[in-house]
């Protein structure tokens, strides 16, 4: 089974917000590639690859709630979502 989360999402200076997390693969930290959605829109904000670590971070612009997507490219697992993710 393969995991996108979310870990952190802050306020930075302007109106971006941070969003970073892990991908995992099986509970093992993998590169994957995330996507980033408005809730409200429905618009990709932002499409990055994980490290070699799992780990990702974007700046996004301010929304109220985000779709976070994992996609293995490899096409042996599904994708995986955290819809509804707001920030804190």
């Amino acid at each position: 089974m393969f995991f996108a989360h979310v870990n952190l999402i802050k306020e930075s200076t302007s109106k971006l917000k941070v969003i970073a997390g892990r991908t995992l693969e099986m509970g093992v930290p993998k590169s994957k590639l995330v996507r980033i959605f408005s809730r409200s829109s429905g618009a990709l904000l932002k499409q990055i690859k994980s490290d070699s670590n799992g780990h990702y971070k974007a700046y996004v612009p301010y929304d109220s709630a985000y779709l976070i997507v994992g996609v293995d490219q490899n096409k042996i697992f599904n994708a995986t979502a955290q819809d509804n993710v707001v920030p804190k």
